[in-house]
């Protein structure tokens, strides 16, 4: 219900000048009941439901979308606090927190390892090479430099001519092969 004094609109919220700050503390209040000692989810809805509506009965305006969504997960405080990690197979909609679904999308496969494998895991699409980096191909320059000088080297060293070598033949050898 909306009040006025001097001209003046003042809200309340249970009697607060500051209703924003009342009903963010029975939100707070209302969600550490639930933790110590847990309502049933339709009895926890029926004072959600009521809170909400005497908020806006007494201030005329919605509640902050902050303190909105604190009561939605009030009202799903099970599926919010279930850490079973594999609620997938156990429910039909599970929901899941940040933490299991960064888990979860962390083990996932992407979509093209589908299409690159067959069934029994073997990929079968044509190999493609990979474009070297520039330290790479920096790398292979120095090697290959040091490759081809020791190959140069063991070449040069293979057809240098060899000595020459000169054998005496007997005289009386004649060329035919008699004595």
């Amino acid at each position: 219900m909306k009040r006025k004094s001097n001209e003046t609109t003042t809200r309340h919220f249970r009697g607060h000048a500051d209703y924003k700050a009342a009903f963010s503390e029975a939100v707070t209040e209302l969600i550490a009941s639930n933790r110590a000692n847990p309502i049933p989810r339709h009895e926890r809805m029926r004072i959600i439901g009521a809170l909400t509506d005497e908020y806006v009965a007494s201030t005329g305006e919605r509640p902050d979308g902050a303190e909105l969504e604190r009561l939605a997960n009030a009202v799903l405080h099970e599926e919010l606090t279930d850490r079973h990690p594999d609620k997938v197979t156990r429910e039909e909609y599970p929901i899941m927190s940040d933490v299991q679904l960064k888990l979860r999308h962390d083990r996932e496969v992407s979509l093209w390892v589908a299409k690159a494998l067959d069934q029994d895991g073997i990929d079968r699409k044509p190999p493609k090479r990979r474009m070297r980096s520039k330290q790479e191909h920096a790398f292979m320059d120095r090697v290959v430099k040091s490759r081809n000088k020791e190959r140069a080297r063991k070449h040069r060293e293979a057809m240098r001519p060899g000595p020459v070598v000169t054998y005496s033949l007997p005289s009386d050898l004649s060329p035919n092969g008699n004595a």
